[in-house]
């Protein structure tokens, strides 16, 4: 992929491994690495951490840049974020940033790519068909992942139609100095598909969470406990989430519901996630000790080396340096009394007022990713890529499109009641819009995160709920960095 190659000398400047350079003059010491099944560990391990970089999950993809153009906040003397917010993408602070989201993305699906080769490569290396499997899955489902949201990031929010035969953005299978060619939404979907199904396959013959790797796993395969974890891999339960969120973006809905029903109903009994008790986190006294991120209902996280400090500037300041949710956005999120119901739910639910939002003298700050020095070391430098909430959500969306408004109703008070909130909407349907409910849900569950940006452009809101926030269609689309236009590329959005 010849476009990509000086990204990838410039990005292994500051990546976290000396063997993630692959340039020609490391293909030795490459060559060396897959010589053992550390080496592949080792590998895999960069793939997850180069996700975890500021300009990829660890930061833009996530709590950033794609946070930043969704989220009403306030913004004080912090410029670039408040360009963002405008979506002024012309900027030219802002167009370096997302252009590292472009390759930043494509560096780490060329390093997915050198390990699928070299797992081709060396079975001898990967004798075992289970830990074949899940190199494989799980390698597969990430190139999924990232090409699903650089799409969405840098595409149009609807592949049928018109669009199915426009260009969209490269999907990258192999590592190559060829050129890879631009496809069709239609055609490039379906390699999305290949390989989200293929990961799939893979993952449900061997993933120990939901497979029977054999007697021998623990003491063979798994002797060193890399397979252990599986909420930090990316597992059976979060490629099946993936598929939901594909066919949920698809608008192929019933689907979409039975993919999130099925990690619905599996990743509670495997043990991969629980509901965090709202009571007893409201109730601890120590912020050192508060699952703040709500950690075990991942299905899928990363770790990332100095979260809290990234972000502390921005989030943690209490000045006029953070970044602030403004006290009537906040009201209407977390009114103190419903006037549609009469509830005190928004004084309960511990993504507001009762937790997350900390009031200051310039409004509310976020406290999410609360993460000092001596906070408890199971929840730090958690960045949620899946959460079960998620999957009810997309399974409402569903049963909102069907018309089953109580049922729709009965999936949202699910995490609702998980979050401290003694009310039901059920009781309420009559006096509700569902649709807006499940989108202040979004607002509620997934400040701070991708997923309400994903969501708005999804359903292709035009306005926020703030209702001075621009959410037209062209302000959630990123521009294709200058040097891919002027090789070639072609960014078809009319």
């Amino acid at each position: 992929m010849k476009y990509l190659l000086p990204v990838l000398m410039a990005a292994t400047a500051v990546s976290c491994e000396d063997w993630l350079n692959v340039t020609s003059s490391s293909e030795l010491q490459a060559d060396k690495l897959y010589e053992t099944r550390t080496g592949f560990y080792e590998a895999l391990t960069g793939v997850y951490m180069t996700m975890g970089g500021a300009s990829t999950y660890g930061g833009s993809y996530m709590w950033s840049v794609n946070n930043y153009v969704a989220y009403p906040y306030n913004i004080n003397s912090q410029i670039v974020i408040g360009e963002i917010q405008k979506h002024l993408y012309s900027h030219t602070k802002i167009r370096s940033v997302i252009d590292q989201m472009w390759y930043n993305g494509y560096f780490t699906i060329a390093n997915i790519n050198i390990i699928l080769r070299e797992l081709e490569a060396r079975r001898s290396v990967i004798s075992s068909d289970v830990e074949y499997d899940l190199f494989k899955g799980e390698l597969l489902a990430l190139r999924a992942m990232i090409h699903f949201d650089i799409m969405r990031m840098f595409g149009v929010n609807d592949w049928s139609g018109e669009n199915a035969a426009k260009l969209t953005i490269p999907y990258v299978k192999e590592y190559s100095a060829e050129v890879t060619p631009q496809l069709s939404y239609e055609e490039t979907e379906r390699l999305l598909m290949d390989d989200i199904n293929n990961a799939i396959e893979c993952l449900r013959r061997s993933d120990p969470i939901v497979a029977d790797p054999g007697d021998s796993f623990d003491s063979t395969i798994n002797a060193e406990g890399y397979w252990t974890n599986r909420g930090k891999h990316m597992n059976y339960y979060a490629a099946i989430a993936l598929a939901a969120r594909i066919y949920q973006w698809k608008k192929e809905y019933e689907t979409a519901a039975k993919y999130a029903q099925e990690v619905i109903d599996g990743a509670f009994d495997a043990g991969l996630v629980s509901w965090v008790d709202a009571y007893s986190i409201v109730n601890e006294t120590s912020d050192d000790q508060k699952d703040w991120i709500f950690s075990t209902e991942h299905l899928f996280s990363l770790d990332v080396t100095d979260l809290y400090s990234s972000l502390r500037l921005t989030f943690f300041t209490s000045d006029e340096n953070s970044i602030y949710i403004d006290d009537s956005f906040v009201n209407l999120l977390f009114p103190p009394v419903d006037s549609q119901t009469g509830s005190v739910a928004g004084l309960e639910d511990i993504r507001g007022t009762a937790l997350h939002l900390k009031y200051t003298g310039l409004g509310y700050v976020l406290y999410k990713y609360y993460g000092s020095t001596s906070y408890n070391v199971k929840f730090r430098n958690r960045i949620p890529m899946s959460r079960i909430s998620e999957m009810y959500y997309i399974v409402a969306e569903y049963l909102i499109d069907e018309g089953d408004i109580s049922g729709a109703m009965y999936q949202l008070d699910e995490v609702r009641a998980r979050r401290g909130i003694t009310s039901r909407l059920q009781d309420f349907v009559a006096a509700l819009d569902p649709s807006e409910e499940l989108m202040k849900e979004y607002y509620r569950e997934f400040v701070g995160e991708d997923k309400l940006f994903y969501y708005l452009k999804h359903v292709k809101a035009e306005k926020s709920l703030s209702e001075t926030f621009d959410l037209s269609a062209s302000a959630l689309i990123y521009p294709y960095p200058d040097e891919e236009i002027n090789y070639g590329r072609k960014q078809e959005l009319n």
